[in-house]
């Protein structure tokens, strides 16, 4: 279990890691998705050295990391829309900012589970909501000769399959470590397995956003 937390972690930073060796080949599409990449870099190294490796409290990395995806979120969403959401994406930050802060002055280690899974419920129904903006925009416009050669596509159902997959886990995963803590680490199985299957669909998106 411990061996595939860590594999996880490092394969984390491993879509950023591909952009800077085919940076050179990469067309304009993959630029929107830059800040999630460096964040997700960051965030596997920093999950490796001082989780993992020097065993430092999560709690502060876990609202850190929350705090930034939603920004590189709604920046990626807000470029592949075209900057046609500027209203919505302002109005859901602050929203979003207000129930981080409230969340982080009202911190306790027995409800903090709890506000991350809130947090990640709002990013969860953004993805959701923006990502049909998409598929209705590319549909409609019929722009796009196959979605299969698309990055954003792939960017985006990693996105979709990620949030929406875990999101039910998330909110349940007081409840489950408090009833069930001894096997909780079972549980998080779920999350690795997705978290996996997003980072190799930004990989996937990456290679197809190479220039002939």
């Amino acid at each position: 279990m411990q061996l595939l937390v860590v594999v996880t972690m490092l394969y984390s930073s491993l879509p950023f890691l591909v952009y800077w060796f085919i940076r050179k080949q990469l067309n304009q599409e993959v630029q929107p998705i830059l800040p999630f990449l460096v964040l997700c870099f960051i965030g596997g190294l920093y999950e490796f050295i001082f989780t993992a490796l020097l065993r430092i409290d999560t709690v502060p990395w876990f609202y850190t990391y929350d705090f930034l995806s939603i920004f590189t979120i709604q920046y990626f969403f807000y470029h592949v829309l075209e900057k046609k959401v500027k209203k919505m994406v302002l109005v859901t930050t602050a929203l979003y900012i207000a129930l981080f802060f409230y969340a982080v002055t009202h911190h306790e280690m027995k409800n903090f589970m709890n506000y991350l899974a809130y947090l990640n419920s709002i990013i969860t129904f953004l993805i959701i909501f923006y990502s049909f903006l998409w598929f209705k925009k590319v549909f409609m416009e019929k722009s796009l000769i196959s979605l299969s050669q698309s990055p954003t596509f792939y960017f985006i159902t990693g996105f979709l399959f990620y949030y929406s997959g875990v999101v039910v886990l998330f909110l349940l995963a007081n409840s489950i470590y408090l009833t069930n803590n001894s096997n909780f680490q079972y549980y998080w199985l779920i999350n690795l397995f997705f978290n996996i299957f997003h980072k190799t669909f930004l990989i996937i998106g990456l290679w197809k956003a190479r220039r002939n």
